[in-house]
């Protein structure tokens, strides 16, 4: 039988799944998803690990953020929150706006963390599109100007949560169909609740306010370990070069046949990734 998740609500509202028993490990996933993006991780992480599977603010069950949506107020929030449940370092994991999140959060806490990994996202602030995009590139990256746009995000996609997201997973996938009916049902009934679209785009319209942010932080390199994995057909090696512009022990690499959203798409590889990097690092790291 495979683990299940506890669901617990911490402090500020956080909504967090936990399972498992070992070094803790804090998971922080991305748009459109909720922390179920990480359940087919969860047998294979949880006879290691303690995990904990949080909601960023505003997203599938966790309160709405009261102070912004900017990462550096985002990350504040969700490190106090998980602070009243671990009391000793951890390992950090972000996939796409979850990574946003733990850029700041590895910045702002450094010594909270034992590591910090970040699954294929481009990090506002430390990357540059060029414009018009490729049409290939366009498909993936649309959503960062649409998203941030006033009011009209809202009008074309309401009632139509369910076409938006499987247009996402199906054009930004390599194996779309690993991310079952049953997880994509979830994720409509998260962000077609009344909000739940317009909490998903204050991520992307506080972009601007975030790369400033990360600008700052950039000023001073991660010293903890990073690892930086991106999807083949997705980011690919452009994570870890990002990375290594960011942090001075940062490795990783493309997870091959694979999009974006690559916990589910391949998650025995990711995990076996995961868990060697994590074997590497050593305890006694203090940021």
């Amino acid at each position: 039988m495979e683990p299940k998740w506890q669901s617990k609500t911490l402090n500020h509202g956080i909504h967090a799944l936990i399972a498992g028993q070992g070094t803790p490990i804090v998971l922080l996933p991305g748009w459109p998803q909720t922390a179920e993006a990480f359940s087919e991780l969860l047998p294979l992480l949880s006879p290691h690990h303690t995990i904990y599977a949080l909601d960023p603010p505003g997203l599938g069950d966790s309160a709405p953020s009261t102070t912004g949506y900017d990462t550096k107020t985002i990350s504040q929030t969700l490190h106090s929150a998980i602070s009243t449940e671990i009391s000793g370092p951890y390992h950090l994991v972000g996939h796409d706006v979850g990574a946003w999140i733990a850029y700041a959060w590895a910045s702002q806490f450094p010594s909270s963390l034992l590591s910090l990994s970040v699954l294929d996202s481009g990090i506002p602030g430390t990357v540059q599109f060029p414009f018009p995009l490729p049409y290939e590139l366009n498909i993936k990256l649309w959503q960062f100007a649409f998203n941030r746009l006033p009011e009209i995000p809202e009008i074309l996609t309401k009632g139509k949560e369910r076409e938006l997201l499987d247009w996402l997973f199906e054009m930004k996938s390599v194996y779309p169909e690993r991310i079952t009916r049953e997880k994509r049902d979830r994720y409509v009934k998260c962000y077609e609740k009344e909000g739940g679209m317009s909490r998903g785009f204050a991520y992307y319209r506080a972009g601007d306010e975030s790369a400033v942010q990360n600008q700052g932080f950039a000023e001073k390199r991660l010293g903890m370990p990073v690892l930086a994995l991106g999807g083949e057909k997705a980011v690919g090696k452009g994570m870890l070069l990002a990375m290594e512009k960011l942090a001075d022990k940062a490795v990783g690499g493309v997870i091959e046949d694979c999009g974006h959203y690559i916990m589910e798409e391949q998650p025995e590889e990711v995990a076996a990734r995961l868990l060697e990097f994590w074997r590497g690092v050593k305890s006694e790291w203090v940021g």
